[in-house]
């Protein structure tokens, strides 16, 4: 069952209802266009499923956390910086909400 943000005012013409899934996916797309960086695959255990980005709203404020891969050859700071500023814009200009806690761990490097 899906779960749904509704979003009053949005663009100051009405209200919009966005699925949590939406969140996930645009977080995806807004950290693989970082270059050096790439979502970490979603681990598939026997008793438990690790998503790789985990969006959570509260009060319309965004919780978001993503595992990412990082390339040998990338300073970490500055990817995870450029993901949160990102992910947190992207966010911001497509739904109108504002992030307030997005953090980034590394699962790998590639």
């Amino acid at each position: 069952m899906a779960r749904y943000v509704n979003i009053q005012n949005y663009s100051r013409s009405g209200t919009i209802g966005i699925s949590h899934i939406v969140f996930n996916q645009i977080a995806e797309i807004a950290t693989n266009s970082i270059e050096g960086a790439e979502v970490s695959s979603p681990r598939k255990r026997l008793f438990s499923l690790k998503e790789p980005i985990k969006c959570s709203i509260r009060n319309g404020l965004v919780s978001v956390d993503i595992n990412v891969n990082i390339k040998k050859t990338a300073n970490v700071s500055d990817v995870a910086l450029a993901i949160q500023n990102k992910v947190g814009d992207t966010l911001r200009s497509m739904t109108e909400l504002i992030p307030f806690n997005i953090t980034v761990q590394v699962s790998g490097v590639k």
